[in-house]
């Protein structure tokens, strides 16, 4: 049976948290989540507004509306973005097979 996997590794306290997903969607959706709630964690409105130019997607859109297919861009865009801006976490997400 496949299942998917989400992680966030914490680079400088080797903390590791994840998540497991039946679906490819939910471990996307999920690492997304993550990834934005690290960035827009602790800053206020207006310096939200001025890092949303840059920001590869609007924070608060609800995603649930795209397919697989387009949220792998989407994650491919914020990890992108987080990579330049939180260099101590690192955000993946993969696909297994377990034995039933």
């Amino acid at each position: 049976m496949k299942i998917y996997i989400a992680i966030v590794k914490y680079l400088y306290d080797h903390d590791v948290h994840l998540t497991t997903h039946l679906t490819q969607k939910g471990a996307l959706l999920r690492i997304i989540e993550n990834i934005r709630e690290d960035l827009t964690s602790g800053i206020d409105e207006d310096e939200l507004e001025v890092c949303r130019s840059d920001m590869p997607h609007d924070p608060e859109e609800d995603l649930k509306q795209y397919s697989s297919k387009q949220l792998e861009g989407i994650f491919n865009d914020w990890s992108e973005y987080a990579y330049a801006m939180i260099e101590h976490m690192d955000y993946v997400w993969y696909e297994t097979e377990v034995q039933v």
